[in-house]
């Protein structure tokens, strides 16, 4: 049971690691200028944390998740990949 745990815990930690990379290259870490190494989680960093949750969320809740926009997505994620 343990083991299992262990795998899911590391399974999900990787896959957290590559949407970091994705947010990275979409480039919305320059947009909100967020920078390697910079802890979300400390004060100082709040309000781009924040401003980077409220962009996500926001377009989350304005879209509409049919298959032509996920196709769409797919094509611009495939030309910024």
């Amino acid at each position: 049971m343990k083991q299992q745990h262990n795998a899911d815990r590391k399974s999900r930690t990787r896959t957290l690691i590559m949407l970091g990379g994705l947010v990275q290259k979409s480039a919305l870490m320059d947009v909100f200028h967020i920078a390697p190494g910079d802890d979300l989680q400390d004060y100082e960093n709040r309000s781009k944390a924040l401003q980077l949750l409220g962009f996500l969320t926001t377009c989350f809740e304005e879209n509409n998740f049919d298959e032509a926009n996920l196709e769409r997505w797919r094509a611009v994620g495939e030309r910024r990949f």
